[in-house]
């Protein structure tokens, strides 16, 4: 059996589906071995907003392999050294994807198998091949962990406070915690491995991807609009940022020492920078791919709970 993910989403879970057919696990196998450079690392590939590759798995561990084939491997991944080949059989998955799984999962409670959202990442799967993101240079050496934060007075609320942290993404970016935390939790600085969503923790959750339902949502959660301030007693207190890619997704970010936003897209590493590369002082007006409305500013104190 095989598992395939389309890893594109930030805040709810991606689209996933189980391939149970021998004949057809075999084949399409037999193809990614025979088509030179078109497999990659699964995450070593682009790692922004929006599109970013489809991870296939073996699932069984008595299953025959394909010789030079790994048990997890990425397609359509800038990693690959032969994206068009690469992103054409990722095109066939996805064409391929069933609408009605045989295999029932958790995430499709919250993302389920539908032709819209089949057709929204063979839409965004085109786009990402006719124009591939630029890789980005050599990563600065992240500076020293500091467990400290700083409590600084907000610019665009003369009365209110918050707390901004040292940007410390190694925190996220372990192999344990990484694909089990999401933008929400990133942004409320709160590990669940629960791929946490808004609303959730208290019967709120919403499935519309829509700036209203989403900000109901996390309100459910004990998030404040910007300038209603946080007394001392929520200490330590975060401003987030939330953005929609209208009727997909959502995203969230949140402001770190130093005056940047700091943000996790979905699975991926934990980063402070843009889809251009650049590191981002607005998260209003820094490229956000297909999250293109802005939904406010927010504060989450320390009775903000998430999961």
């Amino acid at each position: 059996m095989l598992r395939i993910e389309i890893d594109m989403f930030s805040g709810r879970p991606n689209l996933v589906w189980i391939i149970t057919d021998p004949k057809v696990v075999r084949r399409f196998l037999e193809e990614a071995a025979e088509t030179k450079g078109v497999i990659a690392k699964p995450g070593t590939g682009f790692a922004g907003l929006g599109f970013r590759e489809v991870q296939v798995s073996l699932l069984g561990d008595d299953e025959s392999r394909i010789k030079r084939l790994p048990r997890q491997f990425a397609l359509a991944s800038t990693a690959s050294t032969n994206l068009k080949g690469s992103g054409a059989l990722a095109r066939r998955l996805i064409k391929a994807m069933p609408l009605q799984s045989r295999v029932k999962l958790l995430q499709h409670g919250i993302t389920p198998l539908t032709a819209r959202l089949r057709d929204l990442a063979l839409e965004r799967l085109a786009k990402f091949l006719g124009d591939p993101p630029r890789p980005r240079g050599p990563r600065p050496r992240p500076p020293p962990a500091n467990p400290l934060r700083t409590t600084v007075n907000d610019e665009n609320c003369a009365q209110c406070q918050y707390e901004v942290s040292q940007f410390n993404p190694g925190f996220w970016n372990t192999p344990t915690v990484q694909p089990n935390n999401n933008c929400y939790n990133y942004a409320r600085d709160w590990r669940t491995d629960t791929f946490a969503q808004p609303g959730r923790a208290h019967g709120a959750q919403t499935g519309t991807m829509a700036c209203a339902s989403v900000t109901t949502a996390a309100m459910a959660d004990g998030l404040k609009k910007r300038c209603n301030c946080l007394p001392q007693s929520e200490y330590p207190r975060r401003l987030m940022a939330l953005v929609i890619d209208p009727g997909v997704d959502y995203h969230w970010y949140r402001h770190q020492r130093g005056g940047f936003w700091g943000h996790k897209p979905g699975q991926t590493p934990a980063r402070n920078w843009d889809n251009s590369n650049v590191i981002i002082t607005n998260p209003e007006t820094c490229d956000r791919d297909g999250y293109v409305n802005f939904c406010g500013y927010f504060y989450a104190g320390v009775s903000v709970v998430i999961d």
